[in-house]
């Protein structure tokens, strides 16, 4: 057997090791295959604790994914079943990384595939987190579907269709997951393709369905379908329906421990953060936020009776904390068995952002009790630096053009909130801010509701619309715009 020697500053990695890992563990280490050769772990991508890692690293010299399986009962049924799907994709000739290695850990009990590194490529995730509009990705996403319609044709059907899974380089597009592979002996038939694409296309979120019509009729191009006004409905009540269940998913994960999310949990407080604001610092923060209201540094925003706003720095990242007071017993009684303001502020921003609504960026919550009765809670998002909607128009006045796209951007905000059954509650013009590249971002989510029937989000959708039309009535051009671009179809 050939045994090589451990890198220096690394730790050799056993089983036992894998298992206390946890969703904050990256370090560098090393593991000894079955064969006696090393494998270089360097970053860790994902780690799902108990379960299974994905690393960069280094094996036999060359720069490698790797995928490791450790669940105590099923890493073997998992790593194969990866392994299967990947040579699968091979034999059909999808694009995916090579497949270098298949084994295991010198003591049987970690699961290893090792994947070639495709250098200088982007993952589909990140190409649409740093769009600046639709038509900035237009491409990628074309190539996308192309490969999507691609593998339909030959029978391919990946299960678990999102952005993370592809690669993006030169125009090729990579498939990286072989676990949710299932394989047709002839081109997908018609239902399973819709409903695959209609998963894919629901990524997007909404306000963008004239792209998503427009790629479905691509894709139906390619196929040879003929599309009829039917199969369009079709197509967006599947992804409603898909929408429903990605919300329905994530709104548990947000309140979870897990890849993306702390839970911090005692007698006295419950804090959730999202962990890619995670440092020390912010985590002083959250143990005692109330020095950060009496702290010389910080800038009162707002000091109310029902609400106290101050803006702060925490490593080196404006964050606005909103604290919700308890304006005496009364109040706290009535509040302490309902979930608190700050944890349904959480909740619904998180329901914009899945579902690409410009809002505040939620980073925590933390909700103070006693004996399990709620208290005073707390909320903090990413500061929004940008112009109210009002003083956006008084310094654009004499640019029709401006103003024009203004309206239509925050027109296209508002109905894409009713697509997803919400309103404001508090649409006051300064609720709305306009950013860097003057588009809408919405704040203050206090008075947000979620609506369970038609009828009711149409009144509540008529009542917010003829409250955001009051801030206008000094201004006919503005008001007629607004009005001529909310009530069109």
């Amino acid at each position: 057997m050939k045994h090589c020697n451990v890198p220096i500053h690394q730790s050799l990695f056993e089983w036992a090791d894998f298992q206390s890992a946890t969703f904050n563990f990256n370090q560098p280490f090393s593991l000894r295959l079955l064969e006696g050769e090393i494998l270089q772990a360097r970053t860790v991508v994902r780690l799902l604790p108990k379960r299974r890692m994905v690393v960069f690293g280094q094996w036999q010299g060359k720069p490698v994914v790797a995928k490791l399986f450790f669940d105590a009962h099923h890493a073997k049924r998992h790593c194969e079943a990866d392994a299967k799907g990947m040579k699968n994709l091979h034999e059909r000739k999808i694009p995916a990384p090579k497949l270098y290695y298949q084994g295991a850990s010198e003591d049987r009990r970690v699961h290893v595939l090792i994947f070639e590194k495709i250098e200088h490529a982007e993952s589909a995730q990140t190409v649409w987190e740093n769009r600046r509009n639709f038509e900035s990705i237009l491409p990628q996403a074309s190539a996308m579907l192309v490969e999507i319609a691609m593998q339909h044709v030959v029978g391919v059907l990946q299960q678990d269709l999102h952005f993370n899974n592809f690669l993006i380089k030169d125009k090729i597009v990579y498939t990286l997951d072989g676990g949710q592979v299932a394989l047709f002996p002839y081109l997908l038939p018609k239902k399973e393709s819709m409903d695959n694409l209609a998963l894919f296309l629901a990524q997007f979120g909404v306000g963008n369905e004239t792209y998503q019509r427009q790629l479905f009729l691509d894709y139906a191009k390619l196929r040879g379908w003929i599309v009829k006004k039917e199969d369009v409905s079709e197509l967006f009540l599947l992804i409603k329906r898909i929408n429903e269940k990605r919300w329905k998913k994530f709104s548990k994960k947000i309140l979870r421990n897990s890849s993306g999310f702390l839970r911090i949990k005692t007698w006295r407080a419950l804090t959730i953060l999202d962990r890619r604001y995670q440092s020390e610092e912010m985590l002083q923060l959250l143990a005692d936020p109330e020095a950060a209201f009496q702290s010389p540094d910080r800038h009162m925003l707002k000091d109310g009776r029902s609400s106290t706003v101050i803006k702060v720095t925490v490593s080196g990242r404006a964050l606005v904390i909103k604290r919700y007071n308890l304006k005496n017993k009364r109040h706290w009684l009535r509040r302490c068995l309902r979930p608190t303001r700050a944890a349904n502020v959480w909740r619904l921003a998180h329901k914009l952002a899945l579902f690409c609504i410009q809002t505040a960026e939620p980073v925590a919550f933390i909700e103070k009790s006693y004996f399990g009765l709620r208290s005073v809670s707390y909320y903090v998002t990413e500061y929004v630096s940008g112009m109210q909607v009002n003083d956006y128009i008084a310094a654009h006045q004499s640019e029709e053009a401006k103003l024009t796209d203004m309206v239509y951007h925050v027109t296209a905000l508002l109905k894409s909130l009713a697509k997803i059954e919400m309103t404001h509650g508090d649409l006051k013009a300064s609720n709305i801010l306009l950013n860097h590249q003057a588009l809408p971002v919405l704040i203050d989510l206090d008075g947000a509701m979620e609506h369970y029937s038609l009828f009711g989000l149409h009144q509540a959708w008529q009542k917010e619309i003829a409250r955001f039309l009051k801030n206008f009535k000094a201004d006919s051009f503005i008001m007629k715009k607004f009005q001529e671009t909310l009530y069109s179809r």
